[in-house]
């Protein structure tokens, strides 16, 4: 299979939530060893996040342009969760398209089975998903303003966690 992974914010003009860890950092512990993990496993990953964006709406269409250029199976985007009460928690992923809905829950039943609370599946009118041209979907892995979501948070097995959803 190809795939488009992007991992969201991580340019100068489109920063990422900032809470006990920044989302930033954790986007790429996480989305590194997945593209690795994936391409390890024979498949090809197209990475999707510039190297340069001018503000936050050319960062995602420089995002989607890649991924539909691509003309990979599915996209996948990776981002953390942040909230101002500490105590919100968990894992949600969002999709558009039946396909797309199809995959989110896959990933989403495996990051919870790693002991996150279950926010689930849910629609979203993310440009990143409704613009790509293939199934999509974006994982809020868990929360970076939780001590709960933090405390439990592995970087290895999560990544593990949403290839395990995307290929199996």
């Amino acid at each position: 299979m190809k795939f488009a992974i992007d991992l969201g914010h991580n340019v100068r003009a489109d920063g990422g939530a900032v809470g006990i860890r920044r989302e930033n950092d954790l986007i790429m512990e996480v989305g590194k060893p997945v593209i690795q993990l994936l391409r390890n496993a024979g498949h090809e990953v197209v990475e999707c996040k510039p190297t340069w964006a001018a503000s936050v709406n050319d960062s995602l269409n420089r995002r989607v342009r890649t991924a539909n250029a691509s003309r990979a199976d599915v996209a996948v985007s990776i981002h953390f969760n942040a909230f101002g009460d500490s105590r919100a928690n968990g894992t949600e992923t969002f999709a558009i398209s039946n396909q797309g809905r199809a995959y989110a829950a896959k990933v989403n039943n495996n990051i919870v089975a790693l002991g996150f609370t279950n926010r689930g599946v849910k629609s979203a009118r993310f440009y990143f998903l409704r613009a790509t041209s293939m199934p999509a979907i974006l994982v809020e892995c868990c929360f970076c303003t939780s001590p709960r979501d933090m405390n439990l948070f592995n970087a290895g097995k999560m990544a593990q966690a949403i290839v395990n959803g995307l290929v199996k």
